[in-house]
């Protein structure tokens, strides 16, 4: 059973990596902890507004429990804390703050070369299991 409310993780619903990106995340998330949505979706719109809309794009973004946003490199720790299966990483994702978003900046810089290298059946698995995750979230609502 999820957490009430569980980590929202908002991405960009047109970037074919950052679709993967999160589908790789839901991998790991067998208690489904996690909840994904477009940083485009009126949601999106609601709970980012404090994020200029000239840098929403350029991340992804994470709303805890508490209501705290975190973006980019930022969302790392929080994330992997809340799933089992990598919780091991997040003190050091914790400590390893400055490489970390300096990674994540470097990719989400390049995302879209990236996503050359995500080819459209992978994307497309993605989709699916994004889809499957979302509907899990609507069947238990009801």
């Amino acid at each position: 059973m999820p957490p009430d409310p569980p980590l929202l993780v908002f991405y960009d619903e047109e970037c074919g990596y950052c679709r993967w990106s999160v589908a790789q995340l839901l991998r790991f998330d067998r208690d489904r902890r996690l909840r994904l949505h477009a940083i485009q979706s009126p949601l999106g719109d609601r709970l980012l507004a404090s994020v200029p809309g000239d840098l929403r794009l350029e991340s992804a973004h994470l709303i805890d429990s508490d209501g705290n946003l975190s973006s980019g490199g930022d969302a790392a720790a929080p994330i992997a804390a809340a799933l089992p299966r990598l919780a091991f990483a997040a003190p050091l994702l914790r400590r390893l703050t400055l490489p970390v978003n300096a990674t994540y900046t470097m990719i989400a810089a390049n995302r879209e070369r990236a996503g050359r290298l995500v080819g459209s059946s992978s994307r497309e698995r993605a989709d699916r299991a994004i889809a499957a995750h979302q509907a899990a979230f609507r069947s238990e609502a009801q």
